[in-house]
């Protein structure tokens, strides 16, 4: 099916041994659009499977219908007829994304967003109930590559986003695996030429009425041109780059929270008081994610207050962090109470 000495896809094995991406036991359910990216990646794991590089390696296909374009019918009949070639296993479900947009007040590509994984999540949940699949990883592989990674990077900085915002897009992410990561658009569709692959084109790509396309079809030639040579090799290796630090924050920002952890679920004020401004904000979020408060998003606002409760005079304070939800400094404690 693959040719051999296709070079890419040695590559990318590499990447996913490196990265231990994929476990012996792996269900893996593609993220199936029909466009060239999610193409190559279907046909990079029929790969690894075919030359068992995983002693049982199983792949499923997931298509969903955004109801935007005329073409939408008949991208889903592709896919359907690619996996019935293939022998894949193919989900497909239809959501009226536009709908959905205006029902959650967001744009369209979040709402699609939104549907896309949460599909995504109710197949991997089906299997998971299955016996058979009980001492299974299942992951969910999109076809993300070195383009969107470095598009990522630039709509993030563009939000005032730190650390978290740039290494957004992993090639591990939870269940997630993105194993093109390392190689550009222009080596997936130099690599399906080769081999002769079918894909369906959106058309949307070509639109600038999106960010993301703004940012891939006008900022980023503009960008190269000025400097010389193509920027976004650079921006996805700032990102990985960054992976590490990100990593040993988020250690540091555990190990200081269980450091500041008291009996009843207190912090002592004591070892809260040396914390950096960072890795007090860090500890406050894992604070309130531990007793159930994960939906609570904190704003600069309220830190500079927890901030100046802290490190002020002697005496009982409260902070009020609204949804009935304060922090109580009393004596050499600070405790999280809900008003119910």
């Amino acid at each position: 099916m693959i040719e051999e000495f296709s070079g890419q896809f040695i590559k990318l094995k590499n990447t996913c041994l490196d990265l231990n991406l994929f476990q012996n036991q792996t269900l893996a359910i593609v993220a199936l659009s029909g466009g060239i990216d999610s193409i190559c990646v279907l046909y990079f794991l029929l790969w690894l499977k075919e030359r068992k590089i995983y002693s049982d390696f199983n792949i499923i296909a997931a298509h969903l219908n955004h109801s935007i374009r005329v073409a939408a019918s008949k991208e889903q009949e592709f896919v359907q007829n690619l996996c019935r070639e293939l022998g894949i296993k193919c989900y497909t479900k239809t959501v009226d994304v536009p709908d959905l947009a205006k029902k959650r007040k967001a744009g369209i590509e979040e709402a699609g967003r939104f549907a896309r994984y949460q599909f995504f999540a109710e197949l991997k949940n089906k299997y998971e109930q299955k016996p058979q699949f009980s001492d299974y990883e299942i992951n969910i592989v999109l076809g993300q590559h070195q383009d969107d990674l470095a598009e990522s990077v630039i709509m993030n900085l563009s939000r005032g986003s730190g650390i978290d915002g740039i290494t957004t897009l992993r090639a591990k992410d939870n269940e997630y695996r993105r194993p093109l990561l390392s190689i550009s658009k222009a080596e997936i569709y130099e690599l399906g030429e080769e081999q002769n692959w079918q894909w369906v084109e959106d058309e949307s790509n070509k639109s600038n009425d999106y960010l993301r396309n703004r940012i891939r079809n006008q900022l980023i030639p503009y960008w190269n041109e000025i400097i010389g040579y193509d920027i976004k090799p650079l921006l996805a290796r700032l990102a990985n780059n960054l992976e590490a630090d990100a990593d040993a924050l988020a250690w540091a920002n555990q190990e200081s929270y269980n450091y500041c952890l008291s009996e009843n679920n207190q912090l002592f004020l004591s070892r809260v008081r040396k914390l950096p401004k960072t890795i007090l904000k860090a500890v406050v979020e894992i604070w309130l994610e531990e007793l159930n408060f994960s939906d609570k998003v904190l704003s600069a606002n309220q830190i500079e207050q927890i901030w100046q409760v802290i490190h002020g005079e002697h005496g009982n304070k409260i902070i009020k962090l609204g949804d009935g939800i304060q922090i109580k400094r009393i004596r050499n404690r600070l405790s999280i109470k809900e008003n119910i």
